[in-house]
């Protein structure tokens, strides 16, 4: 009797398997549970989950990625005219802007900086006419042979300007086979340098590899125009491997910025690559076994010309936070020893330090913004103050964030006032405000980057300054840049209340304006850098008028006359 139900049972079963199979068979024919699954399931549902998370962050960075596209409405010029002072009776005068002219090849300039004690008043300049041919960063990298060079520019301090002509520096014992692409710099006093000369700090992007060129800015016998005289180069590959910005501290201490993981241009395989990717994957420059045949493959990979510029490309567009800040220190032996204090910036270009190197101030270029680090000192005292700067900010002091701040551009190099703006001396930068510049159309930038005769790209200068009230924005209440064109705030990804950002310059960089007096054409693209010098005499009160230049990376050099700020 049990092997008859048994066999009656095993019957039933497959019985109902070959109705189920001709159901599922039949294009009318229903879902049931004792079905089986559709084939294509699993690798529809594997599809469905990647395109998710392709789309996902798309759309959630919308903002941003409009961003990218840049603003509509900006005008051809507009510069930030002067308003009276508050106990000084000045009157407004309109901005007046014009180029200023040097040697022919005194053009597409990256960055400027005042030359501390010089007795006129004077700037230093670092060009780069080859940049068409020779960019690191953007590309291309077609011819590294014709050099860029240093130019200085003698300005008055008055409000009426009298103009002068860049001259270019001689360099000294740098040898003529070497090439020299300038990019960021920083200067040190006749007195933190070390002797008579001011002790200058060049990033240099070269053929094979960048380095940090290291001179003596002196003045000739006779006293007219100056030379740098070579003292050493700097090779590290925490410190050189795509730097672009430089603040020196003393004579043996500087930080740089490295923009870029993926370097368009890598340094050699061995002495570079290999050390570098070590140190980034297991945090140390010696390794062994599968880790270093590990690191040995990828930097062969990451070497080749092809790939760098693909991914150095997608890191841009991305805006993908593997750019760091290193800390480089000179020993005694000449050697250098690095370390990486900051990281994980997108694109990190220009830096600044304030005076009481308490605070530095890095430009994430694809954030787009800038990011404020706290310096943590190695040994916090009630003295701490009245240190020299290269104590206060010493090889054992840390960075800590602190603010994110979104711009309305893409940030290139930072800088501050040359003079405090207002007395509040209590601020977190001393009274001084803190100058961004950069590119609101990034696109239109690399664009213009392939053919700068041709194509072109806006530009935006912008102050911040700590708002003292840092109250929220309340109904009726006025935007502190309403007077621009195309306010800021109306391209912020955010807004913080404890900043306020002012507009100083803004230009298509498409239509060339009347300059001074209406005798010269002035066009402002591609603004990469800027100075501003407060007139001698106005009320620190109140809002002043002064001086301010521009630097154009695929353009000229524009200085306009009674710029408020």
């Amino acid at each position: 009797m049990p092997f008859a139900y048994l066999r009656k049972m095993r019957a039933e079963e497959e019985r109902q398997r070959l109705l189920s199979s001709r159901s599922s068979s039949s294009s009318f024919s229903s879902f049931s549970p004792s079905s089986a699954p559709v084939a294509g399931s699993p690798n529809r549902a594997i599809k469905i989950g990647l395109l998710a998370i392709l789309i996902v962050p798309i759309l959630l960075n919308l903002p941003w990625f409009h961003s990218a596209l840049g603003p509509s409405g900006m005008p051809d010029l507009w510069v930030r005219p002067t308003s009276e002072a508050s106990t000084i009776a000045v009157s407004a005068a309109r901005p007046e802007c014009y180029p200023v002219s040097g040697e022919e090849d005194f053009k597409f300039c990256e960055d400027l900086h005042l030359i501390p004690g010089s007795e006129q008043e004077t700037v230093l300049i670092s060009c780069d006419a080859n940049r068409a041919g020779w960019n690191t960063v953007m590309g291309p990298l077609n011819s590294p042979e014709t050099r860029g060079g240093l130019f200085t520019y003698g300005y008055s301090t008055a409000a009426e300007q009298e103009r002068g002509k860049a001259v270019k520096v001689e360099l000294r014992g740098f040898a003529s086979e070497r090439e020299f692409h300038p990019l960021g710099f920083s200067l040190l006093g006749p007195s933190e340098g070390g002797g008579k000369g001011r002790r200058l700090f060049v990033v240099n992007h070269g053929k094979l590899r960048s380095s940090v060129e290291v001179f003596d800015l002196k003045q000739p016998e006779g006293g007219k125009g100056w030379e740098a005289h070579w003292f050493k180069s700097v090779v590290h590959p925490l410190a050189t491997h795509t730097p672009n910005s430089i603040h020196a501290i003393s004579d043996r201490l500087f930080i740089v910025t490295n923009d870029h993981l993926f370097a368009r241009r890598p340094g050699p395989v061995d002495s570079h690559m290999v050390p570098l990717l070590s140190h980034v994957l297991f945090g140390s420059f010696n390794v062994e076994g599968w880790k270093s045949f590990l690191v040995e493959s990828l930097a062969k990979v990451l070497h080749n010309r092809r790939v760098a510029a693909i991914l150095a490309h997608i890191e841009t567009l991305l805006g993908l936070p593997l750019g760091w800040v290193t800390l480089v220190e000179l020993e005694e032996d000449g050697k250098a020893r690095a370390k990486v204090i900051a990281k994980g910036i997108p694109f990190a270009n220009g830096l600044v330090l304030t005076a009481d190197a308490k605070t530095l101030v890095v430009a994430a270029t694809t954030y787009p913004g800038v990011w404020m680090y706290d310096v943590v000192a190695p040994t916090p005292t009630s003295f701490y103050t009245s240190f020299p700067t290269s104590e206060r900010f010493a090889w054992d002091s840390r960075l800590r964030l602190q603010t994110k701040l979104h711009l309305p551009f893409r940030v290139d190099n930072l800088a501050f006032a040359s003079y405090p703006t207002t007395l509040n001396s209590t601020d977190i930068f001393s009274g001084h405000a803190l100058l961004a510049t950069g590119h609101p159309a990034p696109l239109k930038l690399i664009a213009m980057s392939r053919n700068p005769t041709k194509k072109t790209s806006p530009s935006w200068t912008i102050s911040i300054t700590p708002n003292p009230t840092s109250s929220k924005m309340g109904v009726g209440d006025e935007w502190e840049d309403k007077e621009a064109p195309l306010p800021a705030h109306h391209f912020l990804l955010s807004h913080n209340a404890q900043w306020r950002i002012r507009t100083l310059l803004q230009s298509t960089g498409e239509t060339p304006s009347a300059g001074k007096e209406g005798e010269d054409e002035v066009n402002v693209a591609s603004s990469a850098s800027a100075f501003y010098r407060p007139y001698a005499g106005w009320d620190r009160g109140g809002k002043v008028g002064g001086l301010l230049m521009v630097s154009g990376l695929y353009c000229g050099f524009t200085a306009c006359d009674n710029v408020g700020i």
